[in-house]
């Protein structure tokens, strides 16, 4: 029930980055966002996220809410409920919490895809890929069912001129995988006739527990053979565009590639494989279309 309660108020309130409430223009050339006022967008146009699963669906990009609120310490923006503590002039630290994005990847109508992401082909695998008895496909249909767990924990944002980086660390409080993530991202933009440009690059690191759990197999699945999925490195290169048309509205772009490295361990020391799960090894978004501003 907790959880529950939890998913609810992260759906209907909303909540990804802090936003420097004091910045100027001239010093981080980023746009700002008034303190203690809601700011409500939707997006309309064409795009799509891929889905790599073997028999996942891509989820189609035609509707793209931005919600988000940020008051003296609570923000909330998008899909993270946060609480921020101004260290510095230029650093934040947050407590915050969110629904981890995985299980967005196996339903397609998991509450994780209400949200896209603020935007930031096979990398191969370690070692010889060597056959082994038993298919090397499956379907997201024919898996178990994933777990839709909720993560907490800390982000730093430091504010420099020109360039922001954010550090997070997140863990399983609802204990449905019992592992942990990080992430580091950095981001610049600029502008220019043409409209605001925003180039963002992350590295995140996903640890055993967590990737066994959604990218795994168990016995039942890989035909009484059992397919543990190891820690993951996933780097990450997004691009924004953003070109007023009026005090309300205005163009949106935004292209987004991950790579996934979803290795597994084969039984019987044959070696490593990519996850029987994955068709393909990256995943990316692209969008284009309007943006209008309600608040």
């Amino acid at each position: 029930m907790m959880l529950r309660a939890l998913y609810f108020i992260l759906v209907v309130l909303g909540v990804t980055t802090p936003v420097h409430a004091d910045c100027t223009d001239s010093k981080t050339q980023e746009p700002c966002v008034a303190t203690d006022q809601w700011q409500i967008n939707l997006a309309i146009g064409a795009g799509f996220r891929s889905n790599p699963l073997y028999g996942g669906h891509n989820f189609p990009l035609w509707l793209m809410p931005d919600i988000s609120y940020y008051g003296e310490h609570w923000f909330f923006d998008n899909a993270t409920l946060g609480y921020s503590w101004q260290l510095h002039d230029d650093i934040q630290l947050s407590l915050v919490s969110r629904l981890n994005e995985e299980k967005g990847y196996f339903h397609r109508r998991s509450a994780v895809n209400l949200f896209e992401p603020q935007f930031i082909s096979s990398m191969g695998v370690a070692g010889p890929v060597q056959k082994v008895a038993m298919k090397q496909e499956l379907s997201v249909a024919e898996a178990d069912k994933r777990p839709l767990a909720l993560d907490g924990g800390l982000q730093l944002d430091w504010f420099l001129p020109g360039l922001q980086l954010k550090l997070n660390w997140w863990h399983d409080i609802s204990q449905q995988y019992d592992g942990q993530h990080l992430r580091l991202a950095a981001s610049s933009g600029w502008q220019s006739q043409f409209g605001h440009w925003q180039l963002g690059v992350a590295l995140a690191w996903k640890d055993q527990h967590l990737m066994n759990t959604y990218y795994g197999l168990n016995a039942s699945e890989g035909e009484g053979l059992e397919y543990r999925a190891l820690a993951s490195w996933q780097p990450e290169i997004s691009l924004h565009w953003q070109y007023p048309l009026t005090e309300r509205w205005q163009l949106l772009s935004v292209w987004r590639h991950r790579w996934l490295n979803t290795d597994v361990e084969v039984p019987a020391g044959i070696g490593r494989i990519q996850s029987p799960l994955l068709q393909e090894s990256t995943a990316h978004s692209w969008f284009i279309g309007f943006s209008y501003r309600f608040l």
